[in-house]
């Protein structure tokens, strides 16, 4: 009877040997996979990163030409509006120019006349009456 209990009791000790041995091979294999998907978190996460950051840099380099852009746009168009703004300033020196009266007219009593050596004559303007000035300057062009 010793025998038994003493078979019994070394078939309990080797069952919870066994059963200590299976759960630490079980702990390891768990701790082994939870090992290997935090690397590979770690790897996708890493390579997110690496994906986020070349979008990051493509976007920037692209707010950037696109700033040059609108730079260039924008000098482009002010110049052609200073160029603008010059031509219509030239053109109304040119039209104030032609209301001035010349070296040979004279404005007498709010008419111009015109002088040619020794003669005297009333400038006409397009409707055939004499044009009206004030000071050396004609109320219609004379040029």
């Amino acid at each position: 009877m010793a025998a038994v209990v003493a078979a019994a009791l070394a078939w309990h000790g080797v069952s919870l040997y066994l059963a200590a041995r299976h759960a630490d091979e079980l702990t390891m294999d768990v701790a082994r996979n939870a090992e290997l998907e935090a690397q590979q978190a770690r790897a996708q996460a890493q390579q997110r990163s690496a994906q986020l950051a070349a979008t990051l840099q493509r976007q920037r380099e692209d707010l950037a030409n696109t700033y040059r852009q609108v730079s260039e746009d924008a000098a482009q168009y002010h110049a052609e509006q200073l160029r603008r703004e010059e031509r219509q300033r030239q053109e109304a020196l040119r039209i104030k120019a032609s209301y001035r009266l010349g070296p040979d007219q004279r404005c007498a009593d709010g008419i111009v006349i015109n002088r040619k050596g020794s003669s005297f004559t009333q400038a006409i303007g397009n409707t055939g009456a004499p044009i009206k000035c004030s000071g050396d300057t004609a109320e219609e062009p004379l040029r």
